[in-house]
Formats: C-alpha cells, sequence, structure tokens
C-alpha cells in the first residue's frame, strides 16, 4: 500500500460527505434514471413519463468531485499532506448526515 493513500483516503471520506450534501440540497445530479421508462438522461432532466431519480447521479456528482480531491490532495508535498486531520474520515460524514436529517426533516413532520 503506498504512503499516500491514507490521505486519498481521509480526504476522498470528508469531501464525498460534504459535495453529497450539497448534491442533494442543490439537486447537482451527473444523470437521472427514470424508472417507469428506464430511461437515462444526462443532469437533472425529468423522465418523460412517471418519477425521475436523482439518487443514483447524486452518488455519482459525489464520487467524482471527493476522487478528484483525493488525487489533488495525494499530489500536495508531503509534509503538507501529513497535516490532514485523520478524524475528518468520519467528523466530517456524520456532520454530513446530521445536516442531510435536518434536510430532510420536512418530510417526517408533515
Amino acid at each position: 500500500m503506498s504512503r499516500k493513500f491514507p490521505t486519498f483516503a481521509v480526504t476522498f471520506a470528508a469531501v464525498y460527505a460534504a459535495v453529497y450534501y450539497f448534491a442533494v440540497d442543490d439537486n447537482w445530479a451527473l444523470f437521472s434514471y427514470g424508472p417507469a421508462v428506464g430511461e437515462w438522461t444526462l443532469f437533472t432532466r425529468a423522465a418523460s413519463a412517471g418519477p425521475t431519480m436523482y439518487w443514483y447521479g447524486w452518488i455519482a456528482t459525489s464520487a467524482l468531485a471527493a476522487a478528484a480531491a483525493g488525487l489533488l490532495a495525494c499530489v500536495l508535498p508531503e509534509h503538507i499532506g501529513k497535516r490532514i486531520w485523520p478524524d475528518f474520515a468520519w467528523l466530517v460524514p456524520m456532520c454530513s448526515i446530521a445536516a442531510i436529517g435536518y434536510l430532510l426533516s420536512g418530510y417526517l413532520t408533515r
């Protein structure tokens, strides 16, 4: 295993969770899926019939952004990469879960 993997993993986990919150909040889906007609569309265009699922697109958007940030963190000089706090790998996702819970609380309190 490379010495840079911990830097990549911590950065990926933190950035993925943060970007996923904004993807859900602002509907930044890389693609959309209409299950009623089996239709895949680019970005957030609605399906021609039935409901549209954006969840897969939110995951792809978050994964691409997190991978780019993780790779960028790996090319930083070694002394900067070591300064990334390992607890970000769990702290940022926990905060994102709480924020998404608050974001979706309107669905639970109607």
